[in-house]
């Protein structure tokens, strides 16, 4: 990378520390900037401590308190970001066009991050 490039900010907000653990690991590896949240409140505070930073939102659908959906409607309000939500989840999923099914393998959420990140439009 060279010194003019963008790193890049990633949210990651997921309720199981091992998971967040990993993927901080994982993501960071590849060149990322990760700050992670235990909740979707959690999040969304940090989010709106400093809104531009972020260049994408990844986060579990299913957490306690306030849900992935819910904090992501809220960090629209301020500011527009790119999102992908990953959930273990099967039934009922939301026609979200960016999500994973855990566990979902490093490449594929490697890649996942690429197209969002590449990709002008947003969701929702």
């Amino acid at each position: 990378m060279s010194g003019a490039e963008k790193v890049e900010t990633i949210l990651l907000a997921d309720d199981e520390q091992l998971v967040r653990d990993t993927l901080h690991t994982i993501l960071t590896s590849q060149g990322y900037k990760v700050i992670t949240a235990a909740d979707g409140q959690e999040a969304l505070e940090t989010f709106t401590e400093n809104p531009t930073v972020f260049d994408l939102f990844l986060t579990d659908i299913v957490m306690p308190g306030m849900s992935g959906v819910e904090t992501y409607k809220e960090m629209k309000k301020i500011t527009p970001i790119k999102v992908i939500f990953m959930t273990g989840m099967v039934e009922n999923l939301p026609p979200y066009v960016h999500i994973l099914l855990k566990p979902f393998p490093p490449v594929q959420l490697l890649h996942m991050i690429r197209t969002v990140l590449d990709n002008k439009l947003l969701d929702l």
